[in-house]
Parts: structure tokens; C-alpha cells; sequence
């Protein structure tokens, strides 16, 4: 077993949205932001394991039912460059009260859950960690402000939370720079990254991809696309040099030299939210 380190354990939680990607039954992958809280924290403060609370059918839910492996990736509120991805495998027990889901909502919310059925029936949901990893901390440009409300989730300077299977079958998920991808489906994106990535050596073999975004203005308010990936060799930075200025008060990306690279397009077939 693996455990989030306790440099990163504040991330497990509120403020903090995770991105839950589960497998669809056709092997594509499904991505959308939750609440969770640790559950099993070691003496160090690393955390062992993470506890959310769903509903009773949502897709997420089936998908959990069928295929325990999931990935989640978060994003610290005040630092979008600090992150975390999280592979583990699931265990459900059936809900039959509100008593962890308000709990859960007054970190989140400082209220009870206001969204109540007829009826408390859904699922608490343990995420056994089976590998917990960060890009590693890094002195970043300043930043661009944020986003105001109501902005285009598909555009700078939002991020999104990109998810692949890979050939084993286990979902994995990573935050990426993004923006509205031109002569396509009015929901297509793409974004740049190094050739030799996970995910680029996961879409060359399945082309299924999701990406989840939410706003940092107002983080109930998110999408999710899904479709497939085309992927573009490129030897330059193009792109990242597009997108600096977008995130970060820079003129172009800082990087010496190119490096071999991709855009990667989503060509989107679905969109929720």
C-alpha cells in the first residue's frame, strides 16, 4: 500500500476538489470533481486512504460496481501548480443516512447537506491507495488572475483534469493547460505534452479520453467532456508558448530548448455540465 505524504496531506479534503475518473463498460473513462476527506491517516500524517460519499446510481457508481480501479487528481486551490494523483481501488458500503455526507458538506460548505431526497439511500466509498505522485514542487511564473465567474470552462486560464485507461485497464487522470481547439466540434479542446508521457502512451493505444473542469470561482460549477484523442507530433513548444501568457505573466514558456511533444485534441462526442 501507498500513502499520500503528509506534505500533501491537505489536499485530501476541503477546500480541495478531487477528480473521481471510473472505466465506462466500453473501456473509456469518466471524469468528475467530488468532496472527499481522509480516512485512514498514519501516525506520520501520510493518508492511507480517502472516504467520499455518493449517490445511489450514478454512473460513477456503476462504473465503481463493475471496475473497483480508479484515479483521482486534485489541484490546490491557491496554488493550481501544486498536485496530486492518487491510483487505488475502491470498497462501497450502502448509505442509509445523511449523518457522513453532512458531515462531508460542513467542511465543504459549513452547513449540512441542503440538497436532501426523499430518502438517504447511496454509498460511502473507501479508496484503498495503491500510488500517490506529484510533478514535484517547482518556483512558478506569477500567475494570471483568476477566471471570473461564468467564464468559458473550455478556455484559459482554467485547468483540466485529463483521463486515460491504460492497457491494463486502470484509469489514471493529470492536470493540463487547455484551450478551445479551432475547425472542429464546438466543444473540442487540446492541450500540449511531452511525447513520452503516460498519457500520450495510453491514447496511441486507446484513443478514449475525458477531461473534467471546474471553476475556481465557483467550483459547483464544472464540466466534463468526453471523446476521442488525435494526436499531432510536434517538435516545437508552439502551443505552451500560446497558452503562457493565458496562466502566467510571461511572454512565452520558459524552456531553453524544444522538445519533442504532442497536441493532443479531444474531439469531443459528449459533453455534461
Amino acid at each position: 500500500m501507498a500513502a499520500v505524504p503528509s506534505e500533501l496531506a491537505d489536499l485530501v479534503g476541503a477546500p480541495h476538489f478531487a477528480h473521481l475518473v471510473t472505466v465506462n463498460r466500453d473501456g473509456s473513462p469518466q471524469s468528475s470533481p467530488i468532496w472527499i476527506r481522509p480516512d485512514r491517516v498514519a501516525p506520520d500524517g501520510s493518508v492511507e486512504s480517502i472516504f467520499f460519499v455518493t449517490g445511489l446510481r450514478y454512473r460513477k457508481v456503476l462504473n465503481m460496481q463493475r471496475e473497483p480501479r480508479v484515479a483521482l487528481s486534485i489541484h490546490d486551490v491557491d496554488n493550481p501548480y501544486r498536485t496530486l494523483e492518487i491510483v487505488g481501488s475502491v470498497s462501497m458500503e450502502q448509505r442509509t443516512s445523511w449523518d457522513e455526507l453532512d458531515a462531508i458538506s460542513n467542511q465543504y460548505l459549513g452547513a449540512d447537506y441542503p440538497y436532501k431526497g426523499d430518502d438517504a439511500d447511496g454509498w460511502h466509498v473507501t479508496v484503498d491507495i495503491e500510488r500517490a505522485s506529484t510533478p514535484g514542487e517547482f518556483e512558478t511564473p506569477p500567475l494570471v488572475d483568476a477566471p471570473p465567474q461564468s467564464s468559458d470552462l473550455l478556455s484559459p486560464p482554467h485547468f483540466a483534469h485529463i483521463a486515460t485507461v491504460s492497457s491494463t485497464g486502470q484509469p489514471r487522470s493529470s492536470v493540463v493547460w487547455h484551450r478551445r481547439a479551432g475547425g472542429g466540434g464546438e466543444n473540442d479542446i487540446e492541450f500540449w505534452t511531452a511525447a513520452n508521457t503516460l498519457k500520450t502512451l495510453h491514447l496511441r493505444r486507446n484513443p478514449a479520453i475525458a477531461a473534467s473542469i471546474h471553476d475556481e470561482s465557483d467550483p459547483y460549477r464544472y464540466t466534463e467532456i468526453r471523446g476521442t484523442a488525435t494526436i499531432t507530433p510536434v517538435e516545437n513548444h508552439n502551443l505552451l508558448d500560446e497558452l503562457t501568457p493565458l496562466y502566467w505573466q510571461l511572454e512565452r514558456y520558459p524552456m531553453e530548448e524544444a522538445m519533442p511533444g504532442v497536441v493532443i485534441r479531444i474531439n469531443a462526442t459528449h459533453r455534461v455540465g
